[in-house]
């Protein structure tokens, strides 16, 4: 990897990063099991609740790291389309096949649905390709010497504010979309899922609390990196 696209990497993986502890801060354990849970109902659901610390450790971070080293590793794709000069296209399985929303589409969407959301998310990531290959072109060899010569503040905060979120298919689409784990109970409260026996897994569908904390998580972000472009391009 040549040190500018290496340096937009890690530039790009900084904001993936700090999007992700405030989601994970902005996350409510509580919001996501009321509705949300799928299996034994009630008193699992009370001593879930109760349990909101060993979710977090089984649920909410390990689904926050497969996102981080999906988007990650779809960033890369969007690296090699924007350095070169070949079509979207000719990128567009392997792109697709990291895709977090790919992954989390619903199993019973009609193929044309399908195949109109997953065109959607592709050219999602043209654009974010097309936005960063100033960048990546750039002789420079630090992110923000590479920011600072090729994007004037009002291109640079623009990129970030469209290009860098993460909400938008989401927002487009919600019905389209539908993230899930599952939970084994025991794991979490102990003794008392095994009450349960071959019952103690369930799924907990959290898609309406991702959308929320991820939403707000971005704003936060985009405004924290809008104000630092602000400080640091002339």
């Amino acid at each position: 990897m040549d040190m500018t696209r290496q340096a937009v990497a890690e530039g790009f993986a900084r904001f993936v990063d700090e999007a992700i502890d405030a989601t994970a801060d902005a996350f409510s354990v509580s919001r996501a099991l009321r509705g949300g849970v799928r299996g034994p109902g009630g008193a699992v659901v009370d001593r879930l609740l109760k349990n909101a610390t060993a979710i977090r450790r089984h649920v909410v971070e390990p689904e926050l790291e497969v996102y981080r080293e999906r988007t990650l590793s779809q960033f890369d794709v969007v690296l090699e389309y924007a350095k070169g000069q070949a079509s979207i296209d000719e990128f567009a399985e392997e792109i697709l096949s990291r895709d977090v929303y790919v992954r989390a589409m619903r199993p019973d969407l009609s193929r044309e649905r399908r195949n109109r959301v997953r065109e959607d998310l592709l050219d999602r990531q043209r654009r974010l390709g097309d936005a960063v290959e100033p960048l990546v072109n750039a002789p420079e060899e630090t992110f923000w010497d590479a920011v600072c010569a090729e994007l004037e503040v009002a291109e640079a905060c623009e990129m970030v504010e469209e290009q860098f979120v993460f909400t938008g298919p989401l927002v487009a689409h919600r019905d389209a979309f539908r993230f899930t784990a599952e939970l084994d109970v025991a794991d979490v409260v102990g003794g008392f899922g095994r009450l349960f026996g071959g019952g103690t897994v369930v799924e907990v569908e959290y898609t309406d609390e991702a959308l929320r904390a991820m939403r707000r998580a971005e704003r936060a972000i985009v405004a924290q990196t809008t104000a630092e472009i602000e400080r640091r391009v002339p």
